[in-house]
This record gives C-alpha cells, sequence and structure tokens, in this order.
C-alpha cells in the first residue's frame, strides 16, 4: 500500500510538470506566432506608406527618440530626421519596397525582428537598380500602447 501511495504521488508529480511544460510550450509557440503576426502588419504599414511616396506615416511608425542608422555610418535620432531620410530615398526616386521576415522575437513589451529587404531606384540610362539587404527593427510599445520602432539598423547587400 505504502509503494502504491508513492508510486501515484511521482505520477502525480510527473503529471503536473508534464502539464506546466506542455502549457509552457503553448504559451511560447502563441507569443512567436502573435510576434510575427505583429510585425507582419507593421511591415506592411511601413511598405504601404513607403511605396505611396507618404515619408509622414512611414516616420509616424517610430517612436519619438526612435534610434535609426542606414548602414552608411551615421546615427539619425528621432522621428524628424527620420522623415528626412526616407523624404529623400523617396524623393530620389526609390520604390516598391519590401520585406522578408527571416526571425522575430516578443519579450514582453519588446520585439524585434530580422528581415531581408528590397527595393527599386530611379530608371537610368534604360537601368532600374535594385537595392537589397538585411535590417534589425526592434519594437517597444509606447505609452499609447501602440508598437513602434525604437532602434532600427540595415546593410546594403548590393
Amino acid at each position: 500500500m505504502n509503494n502504491t501511495i508513492k508510486t501515484m504521488n511521482s505520477v502525480s508529480i510527473i503529471m503536473v510538470t508534464l502539464m506546466f511544460l506542455f502549457n509552457s510550450s503553448l504559451l511560447q509557440a502563441e507569443n512567436v506566432a502573435g510576434g510575427r503576426a505583429v510585425v507582419t502588419a507593421l511591415n506592411t504599414k511601413w511598405n504601404k506608406a513607403f511605396n505611396n511616396g507618404d515619408p509622414e506615416s512611414v516616420a509616424a511608425l517610430y517612436n519619438e527618440n526612435a534610434i535609426l542608422s542606414p548602414g552608411n555610418g551615421e546615427v539619425l535620432k528621432g522621428r524628424i530626421a527620420i522623415e528626412g531620410l526616407f523624404r529623400s530615398f523617396i524623393e530620389n526616386g526609390v520604390h516598391n519596397h519590401t520585406i522578408e521576415i527571416i526571425s522575430v522575437h516578443h519579450d514582453g513589451n519588446t520585439m524585434y525582428e530580422v528581415s531581408k529587404w528590397s527595393a527599386y531606384g530611379a530608371e537610368k540610362d534604360g537601368t532600374k537598380p535594385v537595392f537589397g539587404g538585411i535590417f534589425v527593427n526592434v519594437f517597444q510599445v509606447d505609452r499609447n500602447g501602440e508598437w513602434k520602432s525604437h532602434l532600427h539598423t540595415w546593410n546594403t547587400s548590393s
């Protein structure tokens, strides 16, 4: 009888542990899937604003004190500077920007993505330049409960 009670206690502990691990993995899967959905929506807004030639709407996706490094050694701080950079890209004919997510990580009020990006430049002498590379974008929830880019940096592979 004593061995039976010990065995049942052991089985109960194992079952509780397995249930905890199973629920934790489900929460992690939901966290990753939910984070990816949020980043996909943010990227869709970003591409739509940029491809519609609207640098104000692009900049609105960044928090007030965001930091952006466009891969040339410069560091831009704040929404106004970020808007100016994207305005110059748009005015110089950069268009058809796309984003392909490689990885997303979500932890509380912070989330980041690693993604491939590409865009076309203005046609010149019958040639349309193609740009692309990898970027990292770190998002945080602002005081209004909205995800905003806090740190964005990229490289150019072409």
